[in-house]
């Protein structure tokens, strides 16, 4: 029975690759070895459900039941890697590129995408054929049987085989536009399932930046590029390619700025600064002083290396934050409440690392309140969160008022942008009820409260909007 491949490496990176269907793991023909290799990094071929055994296996089996198996385990190797990349022949192409617009990937790689099919696979309601005959003997090439002597696949392909296909392809016309890191196309003039022009509407829907965006053709018979006398060179493509996606991608070289929206803190906020002045991954300490009638001034003041602005009046934690960011050219933001208890430098780091490592578009540090605790709804707009300036600029308008900001950065990220992370900290905020008495607190809670609310039902309304335009 075929086993997935798994070849391990003491580095954090990872490339997950994906076969065919009615392929295994070994239908990338020796790049797992190859990568390996010459790139220092774990890689894992996984093994499609109803694979390796017995093409009968596959009856039963639908598209998203491989779906929900992809979806597993990369989010397990999302926990446990600092950097994922992505790969997929065939159909597996077609799982690598939906994935990679779901999730925090560095890159990610498709060979032989069948997303314009080719007649006779085109002709509608095709797979209906299916009724009169379930298996089909697969036309191989001789060169490519020669190199499949120690590879396995089933000979035979199964009619819903094109059913997922198309499956998967009205998935991805959905989803392509949501792809931002970089992409690399291998395709084949003569490929007698996939049109290469497959690789023009890729260019087209991906909308992250051009030249990484990477198109190779070649001129092989196969459908399988990597059973060609070409697969060497195209080994050497891909190791190129993600050799250029770590040094894209790397983000060592980013400025961060912490900005803390301030009103009234003058008793809290110095335990804050304290611990972000010891933050050793921030450049610059930004604070916002939205019209404070206490000491909070004086107190920021007391912090030589921490850029204090001042609104002349009260205008909301929206229009602070949004203050901080025009003040500053960082390319990765912290955003800070005033009045924690418990933060410690450590934990500021993990909060802001997985952005820097570029896992996700945000990271939030869930608080040890008893509410939060209690429900995650309320706990994921928790104000310690660390972004992307690029995603921040993605947020419309209509959430930049006073507490809808962090609703809509949820709503941001993982609509438009590459997804947010979340861990919970035992550090803890001072209750409004404590600061500033039952009624007065209990009001103000209230009114934010509503303000989160008025925020969901915004992301409802676009959400609905967008799908409608799509």
């Amino acid at each position: 029975m075929i086993q997935p491949i798994k070849l391990e490496h003491p580095s954090k990176k990872l490339l997950f690759l994906i076969h065919g269907y009615t392929g295994s793991p070994t239908d990338f023909n020796g790049l797992p070895e190859y990568l390996h290799k010459t790139l220092n990094i774990n890689v894992k071929v996984m093994l499609l459900k109803g694979h390796g055994t017995n093409i009968k296996d596959l009856d039963s089996l639908e598209f998203n039941d491989f779906l929900v198996q992809a979806k597993r385990e990369l989010r397990k190797d999302l926990q446990k890697y600092d950097e994922v990349f992505l790969g997929g022949v065939s159909f597996g192409a077609q799982l690598a590129l939906y994935l990679a617009a779901h999730y925090p990937v560095k890159a990610v790689f498709n060979a032989c995408l069948p997303y314009k099919l080719k007649f006779p696979f085109n002709i509608p309601k095709l797979e209906l054929i299916g009724i009169f005959k379930k298996y089909w003997l697969k036309h191989i090439p001789e060169t490519e049987k020669r190199l499949r002597q120690n590879a396995f696949h089933y000979k035979e392909m199964h009619i819903k085989g094109l059913k997922i296909v198309k499956q998967a392809n009205r998935k991805l016309k959905k989803t392509l536009t949501k792809i931002y890191c970089p992409v690399l196309s291998i395709h084949s003039e003569k490929d007698p399932i996939g049109n290469y022009k497959t690789i023009d509407i890729l260019d087209n829907k991906i909308k992250g930046p051009h030249d990484k965006k990477i198109l190779r053709i070649f001129n092989d018979k196969n459908h399988n590029i990597f059973f060609t006398e070409n697969r060497f060179d195209i080994y050497k493509k891909i190791e190129d390619f993600l050799k250029s996606s770590q040094k894209n991608n790397n983000f060592n070289s980013k400025r961060v700025a912490a900005i803390i929206p301030a009103y009234n803190e003058g008793n809290n906020i110095a335990d804050v600064l304290s611990v972000l002045s010891r933050t050793k991954i921030l450049n610059e300490i930004i604070v916002v002083d939205d019209g404070s009638t206490d000491k909070t001034p004086e107190a920021v003041k007391n912090f030589g290396q921490v850029k204090l602005l001042r609104n002349n009046k009260n205008k909301g934690k929206a229009y602070s934050m949004q203050r901080g960011m025009d003040a500053t050219k960082a390319d990765i933001i912290f955003f800070c409440d005033a009045d924690l208890k418990g933060l410690t430098p450590s934990m500021v780091e993990q909060i802001i690392q997985p952005v820097i490592n570029q896992k996700y578009d945000m990271y939030i540090g869930l608080r040890n309140n008893v509410m939060q605790k209690a429900v995650n709804l309320f706990a994921l707009n928790s104000g310690e969160r660390a972004l992307t300036r690029a995603l921040w600029e993605k947020l419309p308008e209509n959430f930049k008022y006073r507490y809808r900001i962090e609703a809509g950065l949820n709503f941001i990220a993982r609509k438009r942008g590459r997804g947010y992370g979340w861990q919970k900290f035992d550090y803890y905020q001072t209750l409004k009820e404590k600061k500033y008495g039952i009624i007065k607190g209990t009001i103000l809670r209230w009114w934010m409260n509503f303000d989160v609310g008025c925020a969901y039902a915004l992301a409802i309304v676009q959400n609905f909007s967008r799908k409608k335009s799509l």
